[in-house]
């Protein structure tokens, strides 16, 4: 198996179980027509979420068809999708969180034209995946890619254009009108806008708009984001990563990322703070089938009231079940991951977060936890490329005042399996 280079869980189980959707979403001129079954199942105990969303429960399976055709006349091709999330089982007393709408299943499509500029220059416009985590990008675009670890993609709408500038540099552009998160997953797709949070919806229209560039090489990756989108924010994303191979197989990366958020008109008078800032990094050292990695992590502020227009959680430590994105928040972990054989892999990954429950930093949060997982992989025979996983979390919280308790412990069991087949 192919080893892994990831200190987070989440980071994992995305590398884990996602294969492209599409051959390669800024240069695909071939037709494909696929089908991925992923079946996802979560059971947890998570105090912090209050009593209404404690307890979670929720298994489902996906259903996802994905069209993408070459570029006719050289010029203009069709992407389309369509997803389905069935419910096996979900329990009334406890929230689905995100996996299903409410209690019940549910499906959304998507489909758009792509036009081929020229050899370097492509454009999309429609309703389109931007969650590389599922390919439909080709790697993490800063503040474009919107990963998601549940059964259902990122999808945005509106036009995104990529343009090769030589084989280094690599410029991608998009502007947004709609879009489907997660946690957008009881309405669908979405206007994009304004946060009320007297109703819990968007109430107010404003397109987003993205810039962000690419520069790389054999060693090296830097790429950089901007966006703007009125009456909400501005955001400056910034990633790096490097990695030094040695003669004896073994290699060490670094990667380090940088998140500055600015609110504006009506989001920023909605908000206790104006704006954040995330610093993370992670170091990995791999040697034969054994990985060693560290991360940290640090977000300066809160933005309360303003819905998931600002994503803080982004950082390299994470966790199944603590929150590691709260008031003043740092956070450390460390970990190892051991390839088996050719087909298995098992992670461990301690971790530990000190932060503030509120925006005024009155509760304190203090979080150790553990995250352990089993990974598995088919390599041959009819159904190579079947990935599956099994993830287990148990982690407490002090948190003195707090009016969840001051004493908060949390468990998690997570397992997933996805099989894609090309039509």
């Amino acid at each position: 198996m192919k080893r892994l280079f990831i200190p987070t869980l989440s980071a994992v189980i995305v590398a884990m179980l996602s294969t492209s959707v599409f051959a390669s979403e800024s240069d695909n001129n071939a037709d494909s027509l696929r089908l991925r079954l992923k079946n996802d199942f979560r059971k947890a105990e998570r105090p912090s979420a209050g009593p209404s969303g404690q307890d979670i429960y929720a298994w489902v399976q996906g259903t996802m068809v994905d069209l993408d055709t070459h570029y006719f006349s050289d010029f203009v091709g069709v992407t389309g999708s369509a997803y389905y999330v069935y419910k096996l089982g979900a329990d009334g007393s406890s929230s689905t969180r995100g996996y299903l709408r409410g209690y019940d299943s549910f499906s959304l499509t998507q489909g758009a034209l792509k036009f081929k500029l020229n050899d370097d220059l492509k454009l999309k416009v429609g309703r389109f995946g931007t969650d590389s985590g599922y390919g439909s990008l080709p790697y993490d675009v800063p503040l474009i890619s919107s990963g998601s670890n549940r059964t259902m993609p990122t999808l945005s709408e509106g036009a995104l254009v990529h343009y090769d500038l030589n084989e280094n540099v690599e410029l991608w552009g998009m502007w947004r009108q709609r879009v489907f998160l997660w946690t957008d997953v009881g309405t669908g797709v979405r206007d994009e806008g304004v946060f009320d949070s007297s109703t819990g919806t968007y109430s107010k229209k404003e397109p987003r708009a993205f810039l962000a560039g690419s520069w790389h090489d054999d060693q090296n990756r830097v790429d950089l984001g901007y966006s703007w989108q009125d009456d909400v924010s501005s955001q400056v994303e910034l990633k790096l990563q490097r990695k030094d191979s040695f003669d004896d197989q073994s290699n060490i990366r670094y990667e380090f990322l940088t998140l500055n958020a600015s609110l504006s008109g009506l989001s920023k008078a909605a908000s206790y703070h104006n704006d954040t800032q995330v610093y993370s990094g992670k170091i990995t050292y791999t040697n034969a089938d054994i990985s060693y990695f560290g991360g940290l992590g640090y977000v300066s502020h809160v933005l309360n009231g303003i819905g998931t227009n600002v994503n803080t959680d982004i950082g390299y430590v994470g966790s199944l079940s603590i929150d590691r994105n709260k008031e003043d928040m740092y956070s450390l972990q460390i970990g190892v991951n051991y390839t088996i054989n050719n087909n298995f892999s098992v992670m461990v990954a301690p971790l530990m977060t000190d932060g503030y429950e509120d925006t005024r930093r009155t509760i304190s949060i203090k979080g150790k936890g553990v995250v352990a997982a089993v990974f598995y992989k088919v390599n041959s025979g009819p159904l190579t490329g079947l990935r599956a996983f099994v993830a287990s979390d148990v982690a407490n919280e002090k948190r003195s005042g707090s009016a969840l308790g001051d004493d908060l412990d949390y468990w998690d069991i997570k397992a997933g399996i996805q099989y894609d087949f090309n039509l």
